[in-house]
């Protein structure tokens, strides 16, 4: 059963000290060109940055910081390896390290046909996967309808957890997650009392932050009923945008050269340069360890240097 087959690459799956685990290893269609015009490039970016990020609610943009592994369900075995190739090609091009042949997926895209049904099968089966109701977890009950009840051709969901950039460890309390501690009412019946991680802060600031947010799973769902005929190339494009950043699924991007526009009739063959700007931007260096309030500024500062220096070259 497609659900089962699905539920073991989907645990929480944190350590019991609450860090993160290692990871366990047609027809082609033209599309009009969609540039930006009449608009300053720093108040462009900033447009796009804020329309296409979706962090969890009071925290910052999340990055892969672990092995990323694509795991493709109900495609022939080529055109699967088509889809992990390029997603493998677009991690490595931000130097997000991939998995080895045969890794447990944690970036997993499943192929159907009925994506609403699949969707809601796997929140009821782990209800606390997918809505754990955890600060700094939980990305609101919007997004899970959306999620569950959407007619997007493609749908997903994030899972994505502060932690201590110092030690690994997890910065909020996850129930059933125990930090070892215990009151002398609990030894005595056998007991545990969860807190919350004291995390010890190095070097307080306002700009920068311990604290980063770090994408552990996603799970993207493509409806082949509602896809199209879109080419297969472009599909692996988008799908490796909205799987290595978090991206906001009602986004609306008509008017920027985005490969999020590849259903709207605006898309292009690919990853864009803005596409690509973006993810540079995002997994850069100035970008990470950052407070969240000054994260997003951050990325489109990075991003509009970006798009400066390409126009200067053209």
């Amino acid at each position: 059963m497609l659900v089962a087959a699905v539920l073991s690459s989907l645990m929480l799956g944190l350590n019991v000290d609450g860090s993160m685990p290692p990871p366990r290893q047609q027809q082609q269609m033209s599309l009009p060109d969609v540039t930006i015009t009449g608009r300053p490039t720093d108040e462009a970016v900033r447009d796009f940055v804020g329309r296409i990020a979706a962090p969890v609610r009071g925290r910052g943009l999340a990055q892969w910081n672990m092995r990323v592994c694509p795991g493709v369900v109900n495609l022939s075995r080529d055109a699967s390896q088509a889809i992990i190739d390029r997603i493998t090609t677009v991690a490595a091009g931000l130097d997000i390290p991939t998995g080895d042949p045969g890794c447990a997926a944690n970036l997993v895209i499943i192929f159907t046909t009925d994506g609403p049904g699949v969707a809601q099968a796997l929140v009821a089966s782990e209800p606390g996967v997918f809505e754990p109701n955890v600060t700094g977890v939980d990305r609101g009950p919007a997004a899970m309808r959306d999620f569950q009840h959407g007619d997007a051709a493609v749908r997903w969901w994030s899972l994505s957890l502060p932690v201590d950039s110092e030690t690994g460890l997890r910065a909020v309390r996850v129930p059933g997650q125990f930090s070892g501690r215990t009151l002398n009412t609990a030894q005595t019946t056998g007991s545990h009392l969860d807190y919350a991680p004291q995390i010890s802060v190095q070097s307080p600031s306002r700009l920068n932050a311990q604290i980063v947010d770090i994408l552990f799973k996603t799970i993207v769902i493509v409806d082949v009923e509602r896809v199209g005929q879109i080419d297969s190339g472009q599909l692996a494009d988008y799908l490796a945008f909205v799987g290595l950043a978090q991206i906001d699924a009602r986004a609306e991007t008509v008017g920027f050269d985005t490969v999020l526009n590849l259903f709207d009739g605006g898309g292009h063959a690919g990853l864009t340069e803005w596409d690509q700007s973006y993810l540079q931007a995002l997994y850069a260096p100035r970008s990470q360890r950052i407070s969240p309030d000054a994260q997003a500024t951050a990325v489109a500062d990075i991003m509009t240097r970006d798009r400066r220096s390409a126009a200067r070259a053209e």
